[in-house]
C-alpha cells in the first residue's frame, strides 16, 4: 500500500470515527433529555384528538436561548419566590414518584405528579382531557433560570 493510499485510508477512518462519535453523543443527549408530550382529547360527537411529542433537547435549547421579557411585575413576583424555586429545583429530581396536586370537583379534576423522569399534568373536564408530560430536567432548568433572573 502506497503512502498516499494509507493517508486516504487514515482520513476516511478518522471521519468515520468522528461521525460515529458525534452520532453516539447526539443519541445519548437526546435520550437523556427525554421528550415533552402533549395530548388533548375532546369528548363527544365531533371531538378532536391532538397529540404531539417534542424532543427535550429542543425544549432545553429554548429555555437556554430565549430571554425573559422586561416586566417589572414579573420580576417582583420572581424575586418573592426565588428561594422557593431554588429549593424545589434542587429537590425535584430526587423525589420518588409522587402526586403533588390532586384537585377534584364536579367540573373536573387537575392532577400534577412526578412519574419517573417526567412531571405530568392532567386536566380532565366533561368536555376534554389534556395531558402534558415534561422532563424533570427541563423543569429544573427553567426554575434555575427563573431563580437567576430574580436575583
Amino acid at each position: 500500500m502506497k503512502s498516499g493510499e494509507r493517508l486516504a485510508l487514515a482520513v476516511v477512518l478518522g471521519l468515520c470515527v468522528l461521525a460515529g462519535g458525534t452520532a453516539g453523543a447526539t443519541a445519548y443527549a437526546w435520550r437523556r433529555a427525554g421528550s415533552v408530550r402533549i395530548a388533548v382529547h375532546e369528548s363527544g360527537p365531533g371531538g378532536d384528538e391532538f397529540s404531539m411529542q417534542l424532543p427535550g433537547l429542543l425544549v432545553n435549547a429554548v429555555i437556554a436561548v430565549c430571554p425573559f421579557p422586561e416586566d417589572d411585575e414579573l420580576n417582583a413576583r420572581l424575586h418573592e419566590i426565588a428561594l422557593i424555586l431554588l429549593a424545589v429545583s434542587g429537590r425535584l429530581a430526587t423525589l420518588p414518584d409522587v402526586v403533588l396536586v390532586d384537585v377534584k370537583s364536579d367540573r373536573g379534576s387537575v392532577r400534577v405528579e412526578k412519574s419517573g423522569p417526567d412531571l405530568v399534568i392532567r386536566v380532565v373536564s366533561p368536555g376534554e382531557r389534556v395531558e402534558i408530560a415534561v422532563p424533570v430536567e427541563s423543569v429544573r432548568r427553567l426554575m434555575r433560570k427563573l431563580e437567576a433572573e430574580a436575583a
